[in-house]
């Protein structure tokens, strides 16, 4: 039952693309997140994480897949440096 090694190699260039965000606002939906990210690149695909300890289950992060690994490095490179607002909201993105 073991991972082939192609399989292995393109799970780790998949992660080299994701980029974990936190501190999403709960209004945000996955739209929303592509638009917002669309400015670095092309986005594959969005999954909110859900919070289980929150009463309503509101998602608070999400992994994003981006096109290539450049384009999730620049996301992590920008949001470090500066403010992230997603929605205008008051909180920005980790």
């Amino acid at each position: 039952m073991g991972t082939s090694e192609a399989e292995y190699a393109a799970f780790e260039e998949k992660v080299k693309r994701t980029v974990y965000l936190d501190n999403i606002s709960p209004q945000v939906t996955e739209s929303v997140m592509r638009t917002a990210l669309s400015q670095f690149g092309n986005v594959k695909s969005v999954q909110f994480i859900p919070n289980y300890l929150e009463s309503r289950n509101i998602p608070h992060c999400a992994l994003v897949e981006m096109e290539n690994p450049k384009q999730a490095s620049v996301i992590v490179k920008e949001i470090a440096e500066f403010p992230f607002m997603i929605l205008g909201m008051p909180r920005p993105v980790r």
